[in-house]
């Protein structure tokens, strides 16, 4: 994989040269505002390694960097197990039912 790093006004862009030759320059760059989150993506992406973050600009900036089918299927699950998780409510039952 032929990845880089370009300086652009509002921070950095991570593109896959080998993907934009398949896909076009579209589905192969994502913008990044800082330069070590941006060599993290490339390193995270050319050694296959599972990004930490669960942020999901960046698990997609992950996506759109990679060529690895096996390595996008894995980040997209995450991507949807977090979506559909729900998130009970917490309520106190200490204060009793308030009307």
């Amino acid at each position: 994989m032929n990845i880089i790093i370009k300086p652009c006004d509002d921070g950095f862009i991570v593109v896959n040269l080998d993907k934009v030759e398949k896909y076009g320059f579209d589905k192969a760059h994502t913008h990044i505002k800082s330069k070590k989150i941006a060599t993290t993506i490339k390193d995270n992406v050319l050694n296959n390694r599972f990004p930490k973050t669960r942020n999901e600009y960046l698990l997609i900036s992950h996506i759109r960097v990679s060529d690895d089918k096996e390595y996008v299927d894995k980040i997209e699950h995450l991507i949807n197990t977090r979506k559909n998780k729900k998130k009970e409510k917490y309520i106190n039952s200490q204060k009793g039912t308030r009307v």
